[in-house]
């Protein structure tokens, strides 16, 4: 078999070529673009956050309240926030004092706050000396928007009460992380 360059259609070859050039930068063009708006979406979901440190109160009924304010920082709002809160001794020897399931009805839209409590009334009976506790908050809320559920949870370590002063509360070191996770799972307490 011999090729016939004589006969060759070269303006037809350099079209189909160009054409198919073109239809690849198309296609990688599209590709960028959808990967590109699927960024910016993701980054436009809701996301909650601490608007300032937790703080504790003690209140006149000898109860402990902890509240937590949370800004949704995000651009889109956050539809059905439910949270679940759990707190139990940094021994892990003990059942949780405290398991709190809470929803909130109202949307959160971008930039407005929230507050969750959480008292402890009749849970501690010592209020000079209370043993380190870890706190932990686990989030869910939706996305109405691009209809996507997203889920986050806080490591907390609450320092006690040590001689009647209230100690603070600080995030769970990386090395804790897997031994509360264990408690929990051992529990069933993971959602």
């Amino acid at each position: 078999m011999s090729w016939n360059f004589k006969n060759w259609n070269w303006s037809g070859s350099v079209v189909t070529i160009s054409t198919l050039i073109f239809a690849l930068v198309s296609l990688i063009s599209v590709y960028i673009s959808v990967t590109t708006w699927k960024i910016q979406r993701e980054a436009a979901r809701p996301y909650l956050t601490f608007i300032e440190s937790p703080s504790l109160h003690f209140t006149k009924e000898s109860s402990f309240e902890f509240e937590f304010r949370f800004k949704n920082v995000g651009t889109h709002p956050a539809t059905t926030l439910s949270s679940r809160i759990i707190v139990f001794e940094q021994q892990l020897l003990e059942k949780p004092i405290l398991i709190d399931d809470y929803t909130v009805v109202n949307d959160i839209p971008r930039d407005t706050t929230t507050s969750l409590l959480l008292n402890l009334k009749d849970k501690v009976l010592d209020e000079a000396n209370i043993h380190p506790h870890f706190i932990i908050i686990s989030l869910s809320y939706a996305d109405p928007i691009v209809h996507k559920s997203y889920n986050q949870t806080i490591y907390l370590k609450w320092a006690g009460v040590i001689a009647g002063k209230q100690q603070p509360l600080i995030h769970v070191e990386i090395s804790e992380k897997e031994n509360i996770l264990n408690y929990l799972n051992n529990l069933h307490l993971l959602k």
